[in-house]
């Protein structure tokens, strides 16, 4: 067992020392390194982030590449295929200065291959301006330009950060303490404004960047924040055994506290023929699933509602108890917040 060990320790030092002889370093600003893809080849760079800021990756030339950015613990950050000029791949990064950043160069396919070049660019962040909930504030965007806000909470609860206006397609980008990307909206507000809504710790710090849509546009808007606390669970209605009976016409908040979490609600139909139509609302991705009283599902839905992710179930069904269950899309997969359900018979 010891000498087992030995060989596997060896073997991963090995590949560790592998990796960091056959990483190239990039450097912002520098000059365009020039390449070549092979067929089935990968090609890795690393860059330390002098500062904090944007870093831009991206190539040049006539190949199709491929990127993919990761952090320091090789963690996937983003990727990307023809976000340059013609089929050159082009990713931009939030770094924080002193981190090493690595950057794996493909072409799109096996068979694309030849020459390119890669260039790297650091975009330090400017002054964040800090937001202030439930006080509107003005600014302008111009060409290429990025505006930088930031969020400072004392109590934990459900954030939301739209703009407004009707002079600028606006795109925004949310990015938590540790400068992770974590959500990003086009036209999820009025118009065309951005608006992102989510669940936040107390006393952190939470970054966004406004920008025209596609980078390129200008004009002026505002910007809102809001800040509403966590309500109280008294209903924990996360199983169907603890399922509320819904109020037919009514509006109602379901909050999801947790990852992977589901909220049950009942419905009894007192005749045989009732249409009944039950959907969500909100700007979360949602699935609505329908069951009858001995459990067996006889809907689904979780795209049929309004945008952007809403779900709608419309079924005539038989008199007898009836019980759906609301969660967000893939069974959460890391999402909590909130949205509204509604339920009507016709």
């Amino acid at each position: 067992m010891k000498k087992t060990g030995s060989i596997l320790i060896l073997l991963l030092v090995s590949g560790m020392m592998l990796f960091a002889q056959s990483t190239q370093e990039l450097r912002p600003g520098g000059v365009p390194v020039l390449g070549t893809l092979y067929e089935g080849s990968e090609i890795w760079y690393s860059i330390r982030a002098a500062e904090t800021g944007f870093l831009i990756v991206e190539t040049t030339g006539e190949t199709d590449t491929y990127l993919e950015a990761y952090d320091d613990q090789r963690n996937l950050i983003t990727e990307n295929d023809d976000g340059g000029e013609g089929f050159n791949a082009r990713v931009e990064v939030l770094v924080t200065a002193g981190r090493t950043y690595l950057f794996k160069l493909t072409g799109y396919s096996h068979y694309s291959t030849g020459p390119y070049r890669i260039w790297a660019a650091l975009e330090p962040m400017s002054a964040s301006m800090e937001l202030r909930f439930g006080q509107e504030r003005s600014d302008y965007i111009s060409d290429g330009q990025r505006n930088w806000y930031s969020i400072r909470t004392t109590e934990a609860g459900y954030i939301v950060v739209e703009t407004l206006g009707n002079e600028i397609d606006t795109y925004m980008y949310a990015y938590d303490y540790n400068h992770n990307l974590f959500m990003q909206n086009d036209d999820g507000g009025q118009w065309l404004n951005a608006r992102i809504e989510f669940l936040a710790e107390a006393n952190q710090t939470y970054y966004f960047v406004v920008r025209g849509f596609g980078g390129w546009s200008s004009g002026n808007y505002r910007i809102l924040v809001n800040h509403e606390p966590i309500p109280i669970d008294t209903e924990r209605n996360t199983v169907r055994e603890r399922a509320v009976t819904v109020r037919l016409g009514e509006a109602i908040p379901v909050f999801f506290h947790t990852k992977n979490e589901s909220r049950w609600y009942r419905y009894d139909a007192t005749r045989d023929g009732t249409v009944f139509v039950v959907q969500t609302r909100g700007n979360m991705d949602t699935t609505l699933l329908l069951y009858d009283d001995r459990g067996n599902l006889i809907d689904e839905d979780y795209y049929s509602g309004d945008y952007p992710g809403n779900s709608l179930i419309h079924i005539r069904l038989n008199a007898g108890t009836y019980f759906i269950e609301v969660r967000t899309y893939s069974n959460g997969a890391g999402t909590t917040g909130r949205c509204t359900l509604h339920a009507e018979t016709r």
